[in-house]
């Protein structure tokens, strides 16, 4: 069989690249809205203080990013008439979905209790949906084996994601506002979320197969693994400027709710601004999948970041921004965030090669496992360091705020998040894989087992 040939055939249908795609508008839907919406939750609906809030997502996600590793080494261990990922998504749409609902299920308990009762909620979903997500974002790799295929493929599925955070985004304030308290609105929409999430993930499941199966030389040893993956320099680099580039983009999330509460006076925009920032994200995409066949993912998605900062700073210093001018800057700043929803998941996708040509080692789920470490571990930062810094700026909730928290909402929303993004900026510096590297290492490695 010709390379001509071979390519076709393992070139993914329209069909398939939907369906699998569509999985990550219902990941996207549950953790996007805790990611923008419940530490405003806590502080301002269940009331819990602000540092204790920042604390639960600390210690939740940091758990959530602790079992990721595992869940890859179990993927790599798993073996059923459905493949090795896909029967997570099966069997854990539903506890996921009741999961979700037990976060805003916000019960009438005291003050104590509450920090306790979203500390234990949060724990177990976070655990339910790594046990879920972890086997779907693995799936990349064994659906597509080219490297610009696989840019395809995670185009399509990073479009659905940034359909289901711009659902978390747009949507559910204006579901919790049709009910005649908050804590109601919470709760009726946590469980339509959870409903509709289920029902994707099993359709996902429904839609794809695991085309290239894993060699016979998969790492089983866990030992054996994790020096392999000490080995994978661009992984590790990877992996650290997603973490410092994630806490810089979700604080900047977080903070939103709070910036046009208390700073504008406007909280009815938050629906928009959201808006503005996830359909301007979605509509790029597109474009920027292009342009990295020009200049390569890693170059891509160093490109976009820096837009993102450029705006983050003119915000800042545009000290009599109106409610409309930061809409329409939070659209430019969509267009580079797009790059940080897009390649960081196609270019881990080429470090599983890299550990096998450089390492000999095949480490799918292992290395799928780590990334998603990193991702829970910038959500964990990100979120204490959201609460923490509204506790230290003096932070009172549902109440006229000082000079001095007006502005530290202002910092925690631009300034500081601009400094974790640059730094994630420097280090993929390091990032080497290009997709002639890709190349060679995949025909090296075909030339070693004696593939044709």
């Amino acid at each position: 069989m010709n390379d001509a040939t071979s390519q076709k055939e393992s070139r993914l249908s329209l069909k398939e690249s939907l369906g699998y795609g569509i999985g990550d508008v219902a990941f996207n839907l549950l953790i996007n809205t805790t990611s923008l919406y419940l530490l405003f939750f806590y502080t301002d609906v269940f009331v819990i203080g602000a540092a204790a809030a920042g604390v639960i997502f600390l210690v939740s996600k940091l758990w959530n990013a602790a079992i990721d590793p595992f869940i890859g080494y179990c993927i790599d261990r798993t073996s059923t008439r459905w493949g090795k990922m896909r029967p997570y998504m099966l069997f854990g749409a539903i506890p996921l979905a009741a999961c979700f609902y037990l976060i805003f299920a916000s019960p009438d308990v005291s003050g104590e209790l509450r920090f306790i009762y979203g500390m234990v909620t949060f724990l177990i979903f976070n655990t339910v949906f790594a046990f879920v997500n972890v086997p779907y974002a693995a799936l990349t790799a064994t659906l597509a084996k080219e490297s610009h295929e696989r840019s395809r493929l995670t185009g399509f599925r990073m479009t659905f994601a940034t359909v289901g955070m711009l659902l978390a985004a747009v949507a559910t304030k204006p579901v919790v506002r049709l009910f005649t308290d908050e804590i109601t609105g919470f709760r009726i929409t946590s469980i339509i979320f959870g409903v509709v999430a289920a029902v994707v993930i099993v359709l996902s499941f429904a839609s794809v197969r695991e085309r290239h199966a894993p060699a016979a030389d998969e790492e089983k040893d866990f030992r054996r693994n994790l020096t392999a993956l000490l080995k994978n320099k661009p992984f590790i680099f990877l992996v650290f400027s997603y973490v410092s580039t994630g806490v810089g983009v979700y604080t900047t999330a977080i903070t939103v709710n709070y910036y046009f509460k208390y700073n504008l006076g406007n909280e009815s925009l938050i629906s928009a601004a959201f808006a503005s920032l996830f359909i301007a994200a979605v509509a790029v995409i597109p474009l920027w999948v292009i342009i990295s066949k020009r200049i390569g993912k890693r170059n891509s998605l160093m490109a976009g970041l820096t837009v993102f900062i450029a705006i983050l700073v003119a915000v800042y210093f545009i000290r009599e921004i109106t409610p409309l001018q930061l809409v329409l800057l939070l659209a430019v700043a969509g267009t580079g965030m797009a790059t940080f929803s897009l390649f960081p998941w196609a270019m881990v996708a080429d470090t599983v090669e890299y550990s096998r040509w450089k390492a000999g080692v095949f480490q799918q789920g292992f290395l799928y496992g780590f990334f998603v470490f990193g991702l829970k571990v910038a959500q964990a930062l990100a979120g204490f360091a959201g609460g923490t810094a509204l506790d230290f700026f003096g932070y009172v909730p549902n109440a006229a705020q000082s000079p001095g928290a007006l502005e530290g909402i202002r910092l925690t929303m631009t300034l500081i998040p601009c400094a974790f993004i640059a730094v994630g900026v420097i280090l993929l510096l390091f990032y080497p894989i290009s997709a002639t590297m890709h190349s060679r290492m995949v025909e090296e490695i075909k030339q070693r087992s004696g593939e044709r």
